[in-house]
């Protein structure tokens, strides 16, 4: 009964575009020609013609905003609602999760770091404890805890030079050490100019890296003290005997030596007022930077994510069969017609690599939402129960929730051999935004789509099939590809590193579709194979491997008379991307995703009547063109 009353806000909130007597497909159709450019032409800029209008028609940034929005409008909805307040199965996570929002939305206090110096000097003297335990990673060496590269579930800890994504946290103290005149300001900044010195000098593109005991990892880096490290990170103390157990990966030796041996020679002062600074970056980073209902419920997403997937799930999800089942079918296609690409064997695989790549194939899982397959009360319930969430102080919760993701990330290092968990794995990573597109792990071979992705523009379990496989399907093909670009093709079925993989990269016909998709330089090429590839599997498995838009006469849709199949699924594509182009951090830029991606995919041509490509970036595709059959063809004009 809470579920519905539930339901009944959130359909009156969420859906004031699809009204009950509107079609689905009018209503999609409607936004697709809303966002278009006509000013623009197809041939040359098809992303301004697909998009160019998106500003105009929509209050949001982009696709993924609006679906965020969508999201959260719900979720506020619940938090400040009292469905679940006589809850059985989870009543102290909810409790949890409803105390951290109180205290995001009430609480106007906020860490400025450009206050006078002696609010700022405040927070430096507020004791921290160990500042890996709380979250605090990347200063002097990153540590994460992952999986083996040849046993997908056996634990290891990795140990390396800072991440290079930390270089942002780097900036921001650098700031904020100029914005205040403090007595070690001169020492800290020949630290941090140390540290970037030998990271520069140790940075190397494929590192060696060693694999060693807990035993052995104290022989060869005795600087580091790792007992005591350890011994905060796992929370409670432990003999070097009861931590032999652990396996470490660890990369940048040479780094880890000269860095350690300089910090310990070091004033020890200045050290560890360098240490308090990065972690006043770190919580000024991790907090929304408007408090309100909309971006405490993302920020809770990213920082908490079991419980506000749970909750979601539970509470206001609706179409999870639906949904999952559509899903389902649009993954068995993309297979089916992968699976065709391996029997043409444009790579020319031995009989060897063909079954390497056939298992790993049929193994990939689809998994709808971020979420275990435990379905106890009690694990949901308890999963959270060393936080000590307050309803009065949200900067206090941080604290309590960069610490929390830190012990709930190494607590399976505690167990026989550090194996993970499968029944209860999800992912926790240390990220400031949740994801909200689908994406995939290498280690897993499994493609996580999130929940707050399957909500109109993106998905919608009603739509017409060209609507879900153009859009879902590149979507969804784009990270099946990551499990057979440059990276995801060294590691097997299972999610181990394997000589087979290597040998299928080093190979001329694989080395020569790496070189195509390079001619044209990308942000990230593993990106853009993804691209590339997703999006030729997706157009293959809905028209057919053989289809041939020039020898087919298309009659219109029902709901669409302007444009026909071809041309919908291409437009329906590329506005995913709709919206304002981004900053380039690990992709490139929207527009060019999509210019590239339609650009190597040789039917566009015909379908927009444009000049044909003379050279086309294809990878496991079959070779060449051949006329439709009839069996080759999925009907794509009903």
């Amino acid at each position: 009964m809470e579920s519905l009353l539930l339901l009944c806000i959130c359909l009156i909130t969420l859906s004031p575009f699809i009204q009950a007597d509107v079609d689905i497909n009018v209503a999609t159709s409607s936004q697709i020609h809303k966002n278009l450019n006509r000013t623009s032409s197809p041939c040359t800029e098809f992303w301004n013609f697909a998009c160019g209008g998106f500003a105009n028609a929509s209050q949001y940034v982009d696709n993924f905003e609006w679906v965020e929005d969508q999201f959260a409008m719900a979720m506020v909805e619940f938090m400040e609602s009292r469905v679940g307040d006589n809850d059985t199965q989870a009543p102290q996570l909810i409790k949890q999760m409803r105390t951290y929002y109180k205290a995001c939305t009430g609480d106007t206090s906020k860490l400025n770091l450009n206050d006078p110096p002696q609010v700022v000097w405040r927070w430096l003297q507020e004791e921290s404890g160990m500042f890996l335990e709380h979250g605090l990673n990347g200063v002097f060496f990153d540590e994460r805890v992952d999986v083996a590269t040849n046993d997908s579930t056996r634990r290891v800890v990795q140990i390396s030079m800072p991440d290079p994504s930390s270089r942002y946290s780097v900036l921001r103290a650098l700031e904020l050490l100029r914005l205040h005149d403090w007595k070690d300001k001169q020492e800290m900044l020949q630290l941090m100019a140390k540290l970037q010195q030998l990271q520069r000098k140790y940075k190397e593109d494929n590192p060696v890296v060693y694999t060693w005991t807990y035993s052995e990892i104290k022989r060869q880096i005795p600087i580091i003290k790792w007992d005591i490290l350890f011994g905060q990170l796992l929370g409670v103390h432990h003999t070097a005997k009861e931590l032999e157990h652990l396996l470490f990966e660890v990369s940048d030796v040479e780094y880890l030596r000269e860095a350690f041996q300089f910090l310990m020679d070091f004033e020890s002062v200045p050290r560890d007022m360098y240490l308090r600074v990065r972690r006043l970056v770190l919580i000024q980073e991790s907090e929304p930077r408007e408090r309100n209902p909309r971006t405490c419920i993302h920020h809770m997403r990213a920082f908490l994510p079991l419980g506000m997937n749970y909750i979601y799930d539970r509470f206001v999800y609706q179409n999870r069969e639906q949904d999952t089942q559509r899903l389902v079918e649009i993954m068995g296609s993309l297979k089916a017609t992968f699976g065709k690409y391996l029997d043409a064997n444009r790579l020319q695989l031995t009989p060897h690599q063909l079954t390497y790549v056939r298992a790993k194939l049929e193994g990939i899982q689809l998994k709808v939402g971020n979420l275990p397959a435990e379905k106890s009360p009690e694990f949901y319930d308890t999963h959270y129960e060393s936080a000590n969430f307050s309803e009065s102080s949200f900067l206090g919760n941080l604290i309590q929730v960069l610490a929390l993701r830190t012990r709930l990330q190494h607590a399976g290092l505690l167990k026989p051999e550090s194996r993970v968990d499968l029944q209860r794995y999800y992912v926790n990573d240390n990220v400031l935004k949740a994801r909200t597109s689908p994406f995939y792990e290498n280690e897993r071979n499994t493609i996580t789509v999130p929940m707050e992705f399957l909500q109109f523009p993106l998905f919608d379990h009603r739509q017409h099939a060209i609507f879900q496989q153009s859009l879902m399907g590149a979507v969804l093909g784009h990270e099946m590809n990551h499990a057979f670009e440059q990276e995801g093709i060294l590691f097997d079925a299972s999610g181990n590193e394997s000589p087979v993989g290597l040998a299928i990269r080093e190979s001329q016909p694989f080395r020569e579709a790496i070189e195509c998709a390079e001619g044209k330089p990308a942000i990230s090429l593993k990106e853009r194979l993804a691209d590339l590839n997703g999006l030729q599997l997706a157009y293959d498995s809905f028209f057919g491997l053989h289809h041939n838009s020039r020898k087919l006469e298309y009659r219109p849709y029902a709901f669409e008379s302007e444009f026909r199949a071809p041309q919908l699924f291409h437009l329906s594509y590329a506005q995913f991307f709709c919206g304002s182009l981004p900053p380039v951090i690990a992709h490139d830029r929207d527009d060019e995703r999509v210019d590239v991606s339609v650009d190597n995919l040789r039917q566009f041509a015909y379908d927009f009547s444009c000049p044909s490509q003379s050279s086309i970036c294809e990878m496991w595709r079959p070779r060449g063109e051949t006329a439709p059959t009839s069996d080759s063809l999925v009907n794509p004009k009903q």
